[in-house]
């Protein structure tokens, strides 16, 4: 496992976790719509925009190289 020094202790040394959670929120008012019992879209186009929203993330997270250890560098 590789490691990196990082200067902060969140994830931005990361930025596609950045792009999975922009893509989730792109799909956050059919969540709304389906958590909240509002039946406004067709289900053929819910269906559709949640996979492919979905298939984007998973090829996003699969782009991320998960064997990097991060250590974040305390400043003096």
């Amino acid at each position: 496992m590789r490691k990196e020094i990082v200067s902060t202790d969140g994830w931005d040394c990361v930025p596609e976790l950045k792009e999975v959670i922009d893509q989730l929120s792109e799909i956050g008012h059919h969540v709304y719509e389906i958590d909240n019992c509002v039946r406004v879209t067709k289900l053929e186009d819910l269906v559709y925009d949640l996979k492919y929203a979905l298939e984007g993330i998973i090829q996003t997270l699969d782009d991320i190289d998960v064997d990097v250890e991060y250590i974040t560098k305390e400043e003096d």
